[in-house]
């Protein structure tokens, strides 16, 4: 009896040494394995390309990415490298369906999020003069240079647009937002994040339940509302329209001033050009409104409130907050 326990011990000894090997090396995700994916169709510009990547619910910190830009050439092309636990069970497909080109990239299998799941890296090709509508959950998405209409859908990722001629359009699920370069308007939301657009020629909306916004140089009539974070828009050419319920509010005209800024709970600070033409109402329930020596000449002032004509007058321009200053001062 004793030399079978003798026997055993060592046994499980080695067997708790290979467990704890087999273990170790899962957890590293097997960082030798890599997959690689490459496929092209042809492609006329003027096209449409959709976008499916689902990763699943995998936790690794680096997820990956999905990047898509033009190229000078007449097709598209798809390009997938993965690698770590799950790669193997990463699923692309490009196929031709009732006209458009469409793009699959799935994670299946039922452990492909054990230990944190794949990472997966997708660059996509497209002529240049392409419209793209992209969904994507669990990566940040980068798409740039393009001529054409942008519509994407992203979870539990970033995005970031750049050097797009055509309208374009973004809701975003828990990540923040990078825009610039856009020839045409930009319409964008966030759930969870914030929102920096710079460069836009025509109008914007941008909203976030939980984020700051930052607008610079808008063409077109902007639009900005959060829930809670700050607002900056500047260098505005057209009117704003404004608003937070809890932080604080920045706006710089660079043509007549006229729209609606109102921060329920913050400070609200207005440049205008020092030769504007509009017509100011400006109040604060719990607070004081400061206006700058040069535009204070035809206005009715009290400490919490300033109303009248700046200049000949013209557009209307509303200012409200409820606790908090608001300046107003020439550029």
């Amino acid at each position: 009896m004793a030399r079978c326990l003798l026997f055993i011990a060592p046994m499980s000894r080695r067997l708790a040494v290979l467990l704890a090997t087999s273990l170790a090396v899962a957890l590293l995700g097997s960082p030798g394995l890599a997959e690689t994916w490459e496929e092209a169709l042809p492609g006329a510009p003027g096209g449409m390309v959709e976008v499916e990547f689902d990763l699943g619910e995998g936790l690794r910190p680096d997820p990956g990415s999905l990047t898509l830009r033009s190229h000078q050439v007449d097709e598209v092309r798809v390009e997938v490298l993965s690698d770590g636990w799950g790669s193997w069970n990463v699923e692309p497909k490009l196929e031709e369906r009732a006209g458009r080109t469409r793009i699959e990239i799935r994670v299946t299998g039922a452990s492909s999020w054990m230990f944190g799941g794949p990472n997966v890296r997708v660059r996509i090709w497209v002529p240049e003069k392409t419209s793209v509508d992209v969904r994507s959950k669990g990566t940040p998405v980068r798409i740039e240079d393009l001529i054409g209409a942008v519509r994407l859908r992203t979870e539990d990722g970033g995005a970031e647009i750049r050097g797009i001629e055509g309208p374009v359009k973004l809701r975003v699920q828990d990540g923040d937002v990078e825009i610039e370069e856009i020839n045409g308007d930009l319409d964008v939301s966030c759930s969870d994040g914030g929102i920096r657009a710079t460069w836009v020629s025509g109008n914007v909306e941008a909203r976030s339940t939980n984020g700051g916004i930052q607008l610079e140089h808008v063409g077109g009539h902007a639009v900005a509302k959060t829930l809670s974070g700050d607002i900056e828009v500047s260098e505005a050419a057209g009117p704003v329209e404004a608003r937070t319920e809890d932080g604080q509010l920045a706006v710089s005209f660079v043509g007549a001033p006229a729209g609606s800024l109102v921060a329920e709970k913050g400070n609200i600070d207005v440049q205008l050009p020092t030769d504007t033409d509009a017509d100011l109402d400006a109040a604060v329930t719990r607070g004081k409104v400061e206006i700058a020596e040069g535009l204070a000449a035809n206005l009715e002032l009290t400490e919490n409130r300033a109303e009248g004509a700046l200049g000949k007058g013209g557009p209307r321009l509303l200012i409200r907050s409820s606790r908090g200053w608001i300046r107003v001062h020439g550029r």
